[in-house]
């Protein structure tokens, strides 16, 4: 009892320091809201600031690479260090570098991409330890709540940034040729000591449980997954015993244990395709006694062909459930621990990258300052103020939009997989449509777009790109298993890297080009810091190029939905 609690205790805290981490790895999200103070100050163009924050988010995608097998091999520990001490680099040069206008455009990229390495460990660390400590049911569940304070990172930073960073009554040095406010100096420096700080907390007091080792039943040898041991899973397998007699068949004298849904699977490559060992058929430690079925759309597709629930004992018997759809083993939450290589040949694999790299938001995500100056009214004299205020605004409501879409598509989601026995990436293929909608109005509009469209807009980029990335973290696990989840993340997201830099150049350039067009005239502002392009024509080519690429994310999105459903089917197939 006493190591139960102790287990407990343990796995708490560290979703605890878990959630605190994932609050500040979030944090290249507010680059909107200082983007402007390192335009003036290095006198960079959009396209400058647009491949800065470009580079810090495709470092973000190809720091899985990095850092996936740092956590693989050395756990993580060494990950939050490594996190540390990337953060304090990153986030530290580029204090220095805007203190002294010293550096560049090639010196910010480097730090940036440094930075954006750094939340990608400390999110990677989070991520999968936690989940590695709760069960395969409840994994949606776990990465929306770690997800959802991810997603409220920006506007933590953002609100941080306009109320205690904001620069409004400093007093401008006539001495002094640097542009920009000195708050956003001091605003870098509280990133790189909040960061590092908070990192290495982590590293100390976030901790991986290790689970007992559990053997196959044709040979004894050990399975590469651990057993789920949660005392949720245990309480139902009680009272189900306690109140039916499970569905099991003995071979001999030998009771069979029922599958359940913590069930893993070894897969194996038989010419060229996948499929699993029966084999290596892992079973949980308590039998499992039947549930009532739920007779659901996710049903009837599994049910149409599946035969009775067969495998291979350590006897050579068989174990044999009469209907499919009683038994507590889901095909969805089986955990199949795929090695990165054998990714090349899944379809699910191909299916997951191409609907990431084609996803679209970013060139509104980071680029919703300059929007918000184009459709303001320049002669108006409180459009700076107002332009401040707005801009902090919206990324509020993506942050707060994010948060909560992050958090409800995991509980969603689990829900769905547990009860009905659908893949939720039928939620990852709703949320892709659903972005199509704020690009539509903001590439198609006929005029400039209004407040409360933008408004809208903001609300459904938020949403659904927190969706997304909740749903990522656990369709992963559910496609590709623990054993190699940090390499296989980076595997999937790698390509997705280049998704943030043709997005923003297409739109820096679109931006750029409409800001010439306008002539000298219409480029004086009433103030420095105001952006130099008015009127819809600032974005609204950028959005119907973007539009398009959505397009392509959501066939991807539907066929990786059918993809996952299908191979369901096959792994229930495999078990006759």
């Amino acid at each position: 009892m006493s190591m139960k609690i102790s287990t407990n205790m343990i796995k708490y805290l560290s979703l605890a320091i878990g959630i605190l981490v994932m609050a500040l790895s979030g944090s290249l999200f507010s680059f909107a809201s200082f983007s402007t103070d390192l335009k003036a100050r290095f006198g960079f163009s959009s396209s400058n600031i647009n491949l800065l924050s470009a580079i810090g988010d495709t470092s973000m995608y190809v720091g899985f690479l990095i850092v996936g097998p740092i956590y693989d091999h050395y756990g993580e520990r060494w990950t939050m260090i490594t996190a540390a001490i990337l953060t304090f680099l990153g986030y530290g040069g580029m204090y220095i570098a805007y203190a002294k206008a010293w550096g560049g455009l090639g010196f910010l990229m480097v730090l940036y991409c440094l930075a954006g390495v750094a939340s990608t460990a400390g999110y990677l660390a989070a991520l999968a330890a936690n989940m590695a400590n709760f069960p395969a049911s409840t994994s949606g569940t776990v990465s929306g709540v770690l997800l959802a304070f991810f997603g409220l990172s920006a506007t933590l930073f953002s609100q941080i940034k306009t109320h205690l960073f904001s620069g409004h009554d400093e007093v401008a040095d006539p001495n002094s040729t640097l542009k920009g406010t000195k708050a956003t100096q001091t605003f870098l420096l509280f990133l790189t000591i909040i960061t590092t700080a908070i990192y290495l907390i982590g590293a100390v007091f976030m901790i991986k449980i290790k689970k007992p080792v559990i053997k196959t039943l044709d040979s004894g040898s050990s399975s590469n997954t651990t057993v789920n041991n949660s005392s949720d899973i245990e309480k139902k397998a009680a009272a189900a015993a306690a109140a039916a007699t499970p569905t099991t068949t003995t071979v001999g004298s030998t009771p069979v244990q029922a599958l359940s849904r913590s069930t893993t699977f070894t897969p194996s490559m038989k010419n060229g395709r996948e499929g699993w060992n029966n084999s290596s058929t892992t079973l949980d430690k308590e039998s499992v006694a039947p549930r009532t079925a739920h007779h659901l759309p996710g049903d009837a597709i599994l049910e149409s062909t599946a035969p009775a629930l067969t495998g291979p004992n350590s006897n050579g018997g068989i174990i044999t459930t009469t209907d499919a759809s009683k038994t507590w083993f889901n095909p969805y939450l089986t955990s199949i621990d795929m090695k990165p290589r054998a990714l090349l040949v899944e379809s699910t694999f191909w299916f997951f990258v191409i609907a990431q790299v084609s996803q679209q938001g970013f060139s509104y995500i980071n680029n919703v300052d300059s929007i918000v100056h184009a459709i303001l009214d320049p002669l108006d004299p409180s459009t700076v103020t107002r332009a401040v205020s707005l801009t902090g605004l919206h990324v509020t409501l993506i942050s707060i939009g994010n948060c909560l879409g992050r958090l409800a598509s995991g509980i969603l989601s689990d829900w769905v997989i547990n009860r009905y026995r659908i893949s939720r990436s039928i939620f990852f293929f709703i949320s892709e449509i659903l972005i199509l909608i704020p690009l539509i109005i903001m590439g198609f509009s006929t005029d400039i777009v209004s407040m409360p469209l933008l408004v809208i807009s903001s609300c459904l980029i938020g949403a659904t790109y927190g969706a997304t990335g909740a749903l990522f973290a656990s369709m992963t696990r559910d496609f590709f298993g623990d054993t190699y989840y940090g390499t296989n993340c980076g595997m999937v997201m790698v390509l997705n890297g280049f998704n943030p830099i043709i997005a923003n150049q297409i739109y820096g350039v679109f931006y750029d080009r409409a800001a010439k067009k306008m002539g000298p005239t219409q480029e004086s502002q009433p103030s420095e810091n105001h952006m130099t392009c008015l009127g819809s024509a600032c974005y609204d080519s950028g959005f119907k190029i973007a539009s398009l690429l959505q397009i392509v994310c959501v066939v991807a999105a539907g066929l990786l939905f059918w993809a996952h459903m299908r191979k369901g089917r096959k792994l229930m197939q495999q078990m006759a």
